[in-house]
């Protein structure tokens, strides 16, 4: 393996030098110093020799000078000192290189609007936590909504890092101000991710899309801490939706998503969303995001009708567990305690957990009505504590010894002539617990 390195590292020395002296004789015969060192830059860069590239750069830019060296040449410079820093160890040498680099951005951007240059200017900055926020921010500015899904995700995410930074450092109004900001860049760049996934050309440039949405997501949640922050940014959004109707649709979705992320589905807004998505495309989810505003409502008739008609239409689809969820906690809330619970045991999925949960709180809310003596309704609780384990088993967070102290003592179990372990049937619900 070592021999094969050698030897490829001497073909490459060898065409080099081959390379190097034609190159020279054609300048020294027809050309000037200025044009033998860029081309030297280039041909050492092309070879990845990154130090004498640099030293090259130098002297074109000395036999140059600004006003004849080209975008490329910069573009070059810039690709050059970049894997020169990111292979050195020593801070005193890394310090002289990020500051030569800086140089090189700085003046190679004055050249002509190049988003691209722009961003990665911006983006440099940012990782080396520059304190020039206005020109970071003049470069972003001129770049990052130039370019939309055509970015980098590195650079979307550092975008995203300086925003969330100028919000920390913010105070009083400057603060609710560059947050409001923040969440408004959130939707523009959420909505250039989603078309880089759609564009993504295989599976590991569309893993970089969806790594890239996490990352905005995690600050987004961070930023928008109360509905007010969220629904402030979406209400300019319902009367600014795109024209076409795909994406109109994913769009709703998009903030209907949001919506529920944050528990704002009590909110007029997110029932405007799914009016607008129900007028688009009456599917299942649809009818079950107005299902989920008028349970937040309190209009449990209204919500159970709509639930009833996502389950209808969603059929055997994988969202079945979720719909059902939602029309046994419509149940529940509206006192139809026997219909929640029948409805709760029917879920599976990733809802089985909280529709066992159901399950208990419905056995409990009947408790006091349900046996003909008052050890029997007590034993009610531990049917409902079962249930509850079962929902703790299942991934919801709930407490495993709920509705216990609710039950029979031990004095009461004695009184009773039952003992501790035994099985006990409970007559409403045609189940039995065991007694404990």
């Amino acid at each position: 393996m070592i021999n094969k390195m050698k030897n490829k590292t001497m073909k490459n020395l060898i065409l080099l030098l081959v390379l190097s002296v034609t190159t020279n004789l054609g300048f020294s015969q027809a050309q000037s110093d200025c044009d033998k060192a860029r081309g030297l830059t280039s041909l050492y860069a092309q070879n990845k020799m990154w130090r004498d590239a640099t030293n090259f750069f130098l002297d074109a830019y000395k036999h140059c000078g600004k006003d004849v060296l080209e975008q490329n040449d910069w573009n070059t410079a810039r690709i050059s000192y970049k894997q020169l820093l990111k292979k050195e160890k020593d801070p005193t040498v890394k310090a002289n290189l990020t500051d030569t680099l800086l140089w090189v951005y700085k003046t190679g951007d004055t050249y002509k609007e190049n988003p691209k240059w722009k961003v990665e200017y911006a983006t440099f900055l940012v990782k080396i936590k520059s304190e020039d926020t206005d020109l970071i921010d003049e470069l972003y500015s001129k770049s990052i909504h130039t370019l939309k899904a055509k970015n980098k995700t590195t650079d979307i995410q550092y975008y995203y890092t300086h925003l969330v930074r100028k919000f920390n450092k913010a105070e009083d109004e400057e603060k609710e101000k560059q947050r409001a900001f923040a969440l408004e860049e959130y939707l523009k760049l959420s909505d250039y991710v989603t078309e880089g996934i759609a564009n993504a050309k295989n599976e590991k440039k569309k893993g970089y899309w969806i790594k890239t949405q996490t990352y905005l997501d995690s600050y987004f949640s961070k930023l928008a801490n109360k509905c007010e922050d969220i629904t402030n940014v979406l209400a300019k959004k319902i009367v600014d939706l795109p024209t076409e109707k795909q994406a109109k649709i994913d769009a709703v979705k998009s903030y209907l998503s949001l919506l529920d992320k944050k528990k704002c589905t009590d909110s007029d807004l997110y029932g405007q969303f799914a009016d607008t998505l129900l007028a688009l495309e009456p599917t299942a989810e649809a009818f079950y995001s107005q299902g989920n505003f008028y349970l937040k409502k309190k209009e449990y008739k209204k919500s159970k009708d709509y639930f009833k008609k996502a389950i209808e239409l969603e059929g055997e689809g994988e969202n079945q567990g979720k719909y059902k969820y939602g029309l046994a906690a419509a149940h529940l809330h509206s006192g139809s305690y026997k219909a929640a619970f029948n409805t709760a045991k029917g879920v599976t999925g990733e809802y089985r957990g909280k529709a066992l949960k159901v399950c208990g709180d419905a056995v409990a809310k009947t408790a006091n009505s349900c046996g003909d003596t008052s050890f029997e309704r007590k034993a009610n609780y531990w049917l409902a504590n079962d249930y509850y384990k079962k929902a703790a088993s299942a991934g919801a967070s709930v407490s495993s010894s709920q509705y216990l102290k609710n039950a029979p003592t031990k004095e009461e179990i004695f009184d009773e002539g039952l003992s501790v372990g035994s099985s006990f049937k409970l007559k409403c619900w045609g189940e039995s617990t065991t007694i404990r």
